[in-house]
């Protein structure tokens, strides 16, 4: 059956949302981020349509998705989204992420939408507010964003300046689609991108899918130990940090060293 790929558009929300909670359900930092994931999926899905909502109007974020032939439609011509990469253009502005009146329009509007459920209590699972609060760790999510700000100033960040790139946010291919090359794809989609642009590519993988990276040319800079995240086994979760070095441009940054 044949992959499309193409940019995601607002209207694409839900079935990103749908992706991204059936193909991150298992996984180890959602798991530790949302250790009530499993008894309350709707507000594990709602998660990801804000994710995904807020993604696709964020001027500096591209969202790539794949598609396949829906076989459950009637029509027989429907498409069903069975991966995405949410990349996000760190330093100057790229073609795709340039300021544009309707993604600005589409962020004022869904923000005054996320304010009005809030005021009137009536936030639910429409908006996805509230999902969070909901089924995760407080403690797990206060130590995850601090965490990331340290790896960001030990790997990506110079003097007060981030390391310009393309940096992969999230990757999700829904299990029955994998092994195809579908997620292999969506990550070198990304790295064209880098390319064109004079930039390097970088993210942060889980140990599972460091080989897929490494196949596609990403160095491994360090790996990150999560001390306060633990795993279900009680070990700290690792978080190899990864760069795609643009051979057409001189590199002195950022430095390969390890936080172990």
């Amino acid at each position: 059956m044949a992959v499309t790929y193409r940019i995601a558009t607002l209207s694409d929300t839900s079935q990103i949302a749908d992706c991204g909670a059936i193909s991150m359900i298992d996984d180890e930092l959602f798991a530790a981020l949302y250790p009530r994931r499993h008894a309350d999926p709707a507000r594990f899905r709602a998660y990801f349509k804000r994710r995904a909502r807020n993604r696709l109007t964020d001027h500096m974020t591209v969202t790539l998705v794949a598609e396949m032939d829906d076989e459950a439609a009637k029509d027989g011509k429907s498409k069903r989204i069975v991966g995405f990469a949410q990349w996000q253009k760190i330093g100057q502005a790229a073609g795709e992420t340039r300021w544009h009146p309707l993604k600005a329009c589409e962020n004022r509007l869904l923000a005054m939408q996320d304010w009005l459920a809030g005021l009137f209590g009536k936030s639910g699972e429409l908006f996805g507010l509230e999902s969070e609060a909901a089924i995760s760790d407080p403690e797990a999510m206060k130590a995850f964003y601090e965490t990331y700000d340290d790896l960001d100033k030990e790997y990506w960040i110079k003097d007060g300046v981030d390391h310009e790139r393309w940096h992969l946010q999230l990757l999700g291919v829904l299990p029955e689609a994998r092994r195809r090359g579908i997620g292999s794809k969506l990550v070198q989609l990304g790295i064209d991108r880098a390319r064109r642009d004079g930039c390097d590519a970088g993210l942060e993988a889980s140990p599972l899918g460091l080989s897929m990276y490494q196949r596609q040319g990403f160095e491994i800079m360090g790996t990150y130990v999560m001390e306060r995240l633990l795993e279900e086994d009680g070990r700290p979760i690792l978080s190899p940090v990864l760069i795609w070095r643009n051979p057409d441009i001189k590199h002195g940054h950022p430095k390969s060293n390890s936080k172990s």
